[in-house]
């Protein structure tokens, strides 16, 4: 098979020839034939390292990794490929090891989307992984369920593979939020999604810039998959119809206390509450209907 392999890096100059150099020779040894993508949003000379050993080097916009890597996907389409995979650029995924793995499930025809998880198997975390970070991860992962109903057990494994329409049909909100956004859109395309142990070494280079972060990254992809699921809608408009009515509920509670004479001068106080009330309820409908749109917009750019 043509196996194309993206790889998202963020200043990992001193991991990413190695990576490449090991996904080039684990894919040759199968007897595939690979084109390897690095989708960079780096600051250091992580691009110049990843040209010099081969690889297609596509370039963020600086928006986040999240559109680097969107991007490098896309790009990895024009190969031609029978399968996309993708490999975290620091080192941690066991690619040479687990490759098949991965293929196994798309060559079979059962599923078109392959996702690795830490926490299928006892001791498949090779190193000691903060409390903090897995109550963030526990947090996604549940989100992830709510939102496709599938039984995931983790959100960011380090290996993927998938079949090129499920990159095709790829639509994306946010910037930083493709390992979430990817699964929840395979799943509404109907595409069948499937996950496989897969081990998580230690970091010998450098700090993980969005492991040391989750719960930071947890708050910044809350509202994205709000608004990708669609409920956005519903909270917006119905806070914004329980605050426009209770606007009106407190008018018409100062006018009877009035006697019903419309001599309001000295209600002064309640009447700013009503204003408030129903200014916010407007804004709130308002502010619905531009985050749809914005959606909308988005999606037709993708």
């Amino acid at each position: 098979m043509k196996v194309a392999v993206v790889i998202p890096t963020k200043n990992e100059r001193a991991t990413v020839v190695e990576v490449i150099t090991s996904v080039r020779k684990a894919l040759q040894g199968l007897g595939h034939e690979s084109v390897i993508y690095v989708a960079d949003d780096s600051h250091d000379d992580t691009r110049r390292r990843s040209q010099e050993v081969g690889a297609v080097v596509v370039r963020g916009s600086g928006d986040g990794l999240g559109t680097a890597m969107f991007r490098g996907l896309k790009a990895a389409l024009d190969s031609n490929p029978d399968v996309i995979m993708s490999v975290d650029g620091d080192g941690q995924a066991d690619f040479a090891s687990e490759v098949q793995l991965f293929l196994q499930p798309i060559m079979d025809g059962t599923a078109e989307l392959v996702l690795g998880s830490r926490y299928l198997a006892d001791g498949l975390v090779q190193y000691r992984y903060r409390a903090k970070n897995r109550l963030g991860t526990r947090i996604l992962v549940g989100m992830l369920r709510r939102r496709t109903g599938l039984p995931i057990t983790d959100s960011h494994g380090g290996i993927r593979a998938m079949i090129p329409d499920v990159v095709r049909e790829l639509e994306m909100l946010g910037s930083h939020t493709y390992v979430q956004e990817t699964i929840i859109d395979a799943n509404e395309k109907g595409f069948r999604i499937v996950e496989v142990p897969s081990v998580w070494r230690p970091r010998a280079h450098g700090t993980s810039r969005v492991v040391r972060s989750i719960p930071r990254y947890v708050l910044y992809t809350l509202p994205v998959l709000l608004v990708r699921s669609g409920q956005h809608i519903r909270w917006l408009y119905s806070l914004g119809a329980i605050a426009f009515s209770l606007g009106f509920v407190v008018f018409g509670a100062i006018v009877a206390q009035e006697g019903f004479t419309y001599r309001l001068a000295d209600r002064l106080p309640g009447l700013t509450l009503v204003g408030l009330l129903i200014t916010t309820g407007l804004q709130l409908f308002f502010f619905g209907f531009v985050l749809q749109l914005l959606k909308q917009i988005k999606q037709r750019i993708n």
